[in-house]
């Protein structure tokens, strides 16, 4: 979506839509034919020959969900098209394979590095490390998000339900970045003037037209 937040109501609505939105865990079961609802439900995958693609193929039970993690504070979707999107998990909610799961050491927050990693740097770098696919869509993997660089950057609630209430009204990602480029890239270097920040701003505008343009 176009906002920095997962909330509890978003995901509802998403169930409300009918959206798949549950994980259901048949790991270690041992039980299932005495369950005639479940086995209707398996069955109608093995009609649809899920149990057949790629990753399903590989398991000993192709319904078992390996490594089910807990819920993560964040998620950082590893493909995207005008920008890295990082959502932060209010709703308490599982991430699948299609996001990074993120999770903050004791002494940061997640609210400061959300608001820290949207800026012209840590974007044009994206544009760097990722490769791009098909229709100009850009992925990075786990090592090349990583490497990041992130000028991570304290703000207070009020600054961070700003910038919240600003992400999800924007009409491109190029507003938030010239929001925030002052605030976060003079935390590396005060003494980067305007033109420095600007050409920053310039060269992530330049780094993401490319992209689309040749794929």
């Amino acid at each position: 979506n176009g906002s920095v937040i997962l909330t509890k109501d978003d995901f509802n609505e998403l169930k409300e839509q009918l959206k798949p939105t549950f994980l259901l865990d048949l790991n270690n079961r041992t039980k299932l034919s005495a369950n005639e609802k479940l086995n209707e439900y398996l069955n109608q995958g093995v009609e649809l020959k899920i149990h057949e693609r790629y990753k399903t193929s590989l398991r000993k039970r192709w319904y078992e969900i390996p490594n089910i993690s807990t819920p993560p504070q964040a998620f950082f979707f590893k493909r995207c098209n005008e920008y890295p999107k990082i959502i932060k998990n209010d709703a308490d909610v599982l991430a699948t394979d299609s996001a990074y799961k993120i999770q903050m050491y004791d002494d940061y927050k997640i609210e400061n590095f959300i608001y820290s990693f949207y800026n012209s740097l840590t974007l044009s770098f994206a544009e760097l490390y990722g490769r791009y696919y098909g229709g100009g869509v850009l992925e990075l993997t786990p090592n090349e998000f990583k490497i990041l660089p992130v000028p991570y950057i304290d703000v207070n609630n009020k600054d961070f339900n700003s910038f919240v209430v600003n992400f999800k009204n924007k009409s491109s990602i190029k507003e938030i970045c010239k929001n925030n480029d002052q605030r976060i890239l003079k935390s590396i270097d005060n003494s980067l003037d305007d033109k420095s920040i600007n050409k920053i701003f310039e060269i992530r505008e330049k780094l993401y037209l490319h992209r689309i343009k040749t794929n």
